[in-house]
Order: C-alpha cells, then sequence, then structure tokens
C-alpha cells in the first residue's frame, strides 16, 4: 500500500493488468477498442477518450472512441512502453483509477519519438471484465 496526495493507494491486481495488457496490445500493434466498455455497460455517457492536446480531440461513446484508439494504432508504430511507476490503482466495487508514469517511444509519421507520459484512467468492471471508461495519456512530464 503506498499513500500518496493523502489517498491509500493499492496494488490492486486486476486493475493492474488491465493496464499492463493495454501497454502489450499498443507495442504488437493489437485492437485497443476490446480494452473499452461499450455504451451498454458505460451507460449514457459511454467510454470517454482524451488524445492529444487540441480541440475536438475528446471522443465519447464506444464507436468514437474506437475509432480514436484505432487511429493511434495506424499512426504510431514501433511503440515500446516502460512503465517509471509507480502504477498505482484503486478498486472500490464496480470502479477502479490508476495513475502511472510511461518512457514512450515509437515512430510516428516515419520518424522517431520518446517521451515521459502520465497516464491516468477509469476502469468499471463489466461482465467481459475491467474494461476502460475513461483514459488519458499526458506527454512530456517530469520524473
Amino acid at each position: 500500500m503506498v499513500w500518496r496526495y493523502g489517498l491509500r493507494l493499492e496494488m490492486t491486481t486486476d486493475t493492474v493488468a488491465l493496464v499492463r495488457a493495454y501497454y502489450r496490445a499498443l507495442e504488437q500493434g493489437d485492437d485497443l477498442a476490446t480494452f473499452y466498455a461499450t455504451d451498454d455497460e458505460a451507460g449514457v455517457l459511454g467510454p470517454v477518450v482524451k488524445i492529444g492536446s487540441g480541440a475536438g480531440e475528446l471522443y465519447t461513446g464506444y464507436e468514437a472512441t474506437a475509432a480514436a484508439v484505432r487511429q493511434v494504432s495506424d499512426t504510431f508504430a514501433e511503440n515500446a512502453l516502460e512503465s517509471r511507476g509507480p502504477l498505482l490503482a484503486r478498486e472500490v466495487g464496480d470502479v477502479a483509477w490508476f495513475v502511472d508514469t510511461v518512457w514512450w517511444r515509437g515512430r510516428v509519421a516515419g520518424r522517431q519519438f520518446g517521451s515521459l507520459t502520465r497516464w491516468t484512467g477509469v476502469c468499471l468492471r463489466t461482465p467481459r471484465g475491467w474494461r476502460f471508461v475513461q483514459l488519458h495519456v499526458s506527454g512530456e512530464v517530469e520524473e
């Protein structure tokens, strides 16, 4: 157990396993949409993902989220993600949230990139297991 920012955070196995599986899927170029809750599972808002730092980069609902994360898979290549952590997660009932600091490198438009990123998300326990209902990656953070 870790105390950070006045919160008790635990290494909850199921949520941490979901996050690590997502990292592997991104590295392998697998379909990331399967990691997200469907609209039926998540309710009216559906899953939410924020990609990039500009306007119009917030996607809500399963179809929009699935299209956005597929675009990430199509745009970024040779991904390598290294958790610099700590990867912390907390589960309460059927809801969980997590935070991680990740070194992400790869290629985009034929050019190499690498930066330290901060990952935060909210997960929901569904009949299919834990799924993301919100995911955000912030670029260029300090360790």
